[in-house]
């Protein structure tokens, strides 16, 4: 608990938890080519598999991301101050 109290570790912890969950909610979809004479598909990939195209910015992506990335990490950021601050109000 002590550790939480430190202002470099919550934010740390806050960019990790904003980078993974921009990275797994930031689709880009592909086009699949058509097969036997199907008409084709569309693939739904995630921006942690192609990075490159997240950062062309294919379909917004990098927006999107971009835009999860910080409500997230602010998020994450104000709940584990919060925490850490009821966590010390408790002891006293």
């Amino acid at each position: 608990m002590k550790l939480l109290s430190r202002l470099p570790v919550k934010i740390l912890i806050s960019v990790v938890v904003g980078l993974m969950l921009a990275s797994v909610t930031t689709i880009i979809t592909y086009n699949c080519p058509p097969i036997d004479g199907a008409m084709g598909c569309v693939s739904f990939e995630k921006a942690v598999m192609h990075p490159g195209d997240l950062f062309n910015n294919k379909q917004n992506s990098l927006w999107h991301f971009s835009e999860t990335f910080v409500v997230v990490a602010l998020a994450s950021f104000g709940l584990i101050s919060t925490y850490s601050w009821a966590q010390t109000k408790k002891k006293t």
